[in-house]
């Protein structure tokens, strides 16, 4: 470079920093007037374009009238089928494929939180620490006054299981009728949520056979001092309470998150079966809605569930239980 270009290079950067801020300037104030002029527009206007958006919706053809089967979407077909035996068929259904991925993020999630733990906890480990607070204080602490630290083991995995296995059934996968996307939860499904409920049926029991010793549990069923028929009708009457505490948990849980997976189905459902852009688009707000008010039925029925098992193992270690 010669020294008359080498003089002339300083002075060609103010210019050019100039025009730039000059564009700007211009971009600036064309931003600012279209604004205005759109708070310009009168209310009215706005208000006839949205009416004459919706009469337009109303009016265009939907396309193709097409067919959904909601039942369809709860039918579990075998998806890997496997030999039976006897009456048990041990085919891969899309239940069992939900469990194995509530599963499989359950113990990916446990492995992140093992290595990644801080003293300065990220934003991550800040919710998880959270989630397990809720889980330790707000249900084992709260319900239970004995035996905390042996149940909360299982109180809390169930917690956990039975919370991810609700939020994964709101997420779409390709395992509907033709691998089309849907939405299921395994805990729609009735033998999950049974035995789910029979662990905590089973575990009650045990907790207050190890903790009074048989006999004494059974007779902590029937009042002191009652009358030797009186006793019998109670002891009846509690030992039918307990068969219905098992059918209560499985069907609470089943029939929510049934309920919930049907209702969205349903709605998908009558936007495919009108020919209506207009009804279509209702209808998916209206589905927006209700996938969001899931989210929030997935962490109460989980908390519902677990609660209800720590109150009753909790009542089956107690004196007066």
């Amino acid at each position: 470079m010669t020294e008359p270009q080498r003089d002339q290079t300083p002075e060609r950067v103010p210019e050019r920093q100039a025009a730039v801020g000059s564009r700007r300037d211009e971009d600036l104030e064309e931003a600012v007037f279209k604004r205005g002029m759109l708070r310009r527009v009168p209310w009215w206007l706005w208000a006839l374009l949205a009416v004459g958006a919706l009469v337009g919706l109303g009016i265009a053809p939907g396309g193709m009238k097409q067919e959904f089967d909601v039942a369809k979407e709860f039918t579990l077909d075998p998806i890997i089928h496997l030999p039976k035996i006897g009456p048990f068929d041990l085919s891969v259904t899309k239940a069992v494929i939900y469990l194995w991925i509530a599963l499989a993020i359950i113990l990916v999630v446990s492995l992140l939180i093992r290595r990644s733990l801080k003293l300065e906890p990220s934003r991550f480990q800040f919710a998880m620490e959270t989630m397990y607070e809720l889980a330790r204080n707000g249900i084992v602490g709260s319900v239970m006054k004995t035996g905390q630290e042996t149940w909360f083991p299982y109180i809390g995995a169930v917690f956990f299981f039975v919370l991810v296995t609700n939020l994964i059934g709101l997420v779409p996968l390709p395992l509907g009728e033709h691998h089309a996307l849907s939405f299921y939860t395994a805990t729609a499904n009735l033998y999950v949520t049974v035995t789910l409920a029979l662990f905590t049926f089973g575990f009650t029991h045990y907790a207050g056979i190890r903790k009074h010793g048989f006999g004494n549990y059974i007779r902590s069923w029937m009042p002191q001092g009652a009358p030797p028929v009186l006793k019998q009708v109670i002891f009846f009457i509690h030992a039918i309470s307990e068969l219905f505490r098992l059918v209560s948990l499985s069907v609470r849980l089943f029939a929510n998150m049934l309920a919930g997976h049907a209702i969205l189905a349903v709605f998908f459902a009558m936007a495919l079966i009108f020919q209506s852009y207009l009804a279509a688009l209702v209808l998916q707000g209206g589905s927006v809605l209700i996938y969001l008010f899931e989210i929030f039925v997935a962490f109460i029925q989980a908390f519902i569930f677990a609660i209800l098992s720590a109150v009753y193992i909790g009542g089956a270690m107690e004196e007066g239980h």
